[in-house]
């Protein structure tokens, strides 16, 4: 919602259909690129080295369906699922 000019509010058109593409995309390449930034994790000795193997991820459905969160004001959320690794 914006303000104009009256102070009266104004909805953007197609905002809920941005939002939804913009989840889309995140969902199809960004979560993955944002995993790939984790830095790896070393012990002192750089001898056992700590990885998550992205490629692998699992999100888990949610039990309460999308309706019953709007109706009980609850916050839409999954488990994310990343297998790890000592090396």
């Amino acid at each position: 919602m914006l303000g104009d000019e009256n102070g009266e509010m104004s909805t953007i058109l197609g905002l809920n259909q941005i939002q939804f593409e913009g989840f889309c995309v995140f969902m199809d390449r960004g979560l993955t690129e944002e995993l790939y930034k984790f830095s790896k994790i070393e012990d002192t000795e750089q001898e056992i080295e700590f990885q998550l193997f992205v490629e692998t991820y699992q999100l888990v459905e949610p039990l309460i369906k999308e309706r019953d969160i709007v109706y009980e004001s609850l916050t839409y959320s999954s488990k994310l699922y990343v297998s790890t690794g000592l090396i």
